[in-house]
């Protein structure tokens, strides 16, 4: 009897030990692609320390391109790139100020047409990228 209150008591300091302390917790960025171009968004941390350029390949609004990202919760400067094919260097952003991506939680941002923005503001949950003010 004794044996196994030893075994189940290093067992347990086993298993306690083997839990992950310090693990920074993440959270999924889906991106659906409408605007019938490749996009690529580029988003910047609050205090630049979390950096990401996220490419997304072609979609329409009928077949929608969707892509998950995994990225470190922040509230993140978003501008969003439409990448044209015969300038796929460059491409140009719809609007000429950046949004605020706020990724505490799991999130989902929709870029439509350039020239297109939605009649109705939708699902608030999910973010909304169109609408074309300046170009690059």
């Amino acid at each position: 009897m004794k044996n196994v209150w030893l075994i189940t008591g290093l067992l347990t300091i086993l298993l306690i030990g083997a839990i992950p302390f310090g693990i920074e917790r993440l959270v999924d960025l889906t991106v659906v692609n409408k605007s019938g171009l490749p996009v690529e968004i580029k988003l910047t941390g609050s205090d630049e320390e979390n950096y990401y350029y996220l490419k997304v390949p072609r979609g329409y609004r009928d077949a929608p391109t969707e892509k998950v990202f995994t990225v470190v919760p922040d509230t993140y400067s978003a501008v969003s790139y439409y990448i044209e094919p015969w300038d796929p260097v460059y491409g140009y952003d719809c609007s000429s100020r950046s949004s605020t991506l706020a990724a505490t939680k799991n999130i989902r941002v929709t870029i439509m047409e350039c020239d297109r923005a939605s009649r109705h503001g939708g699902e608030t949950s999910i973010v909304k990228f169109g609408m074309r003010t300046g170009r690059r």
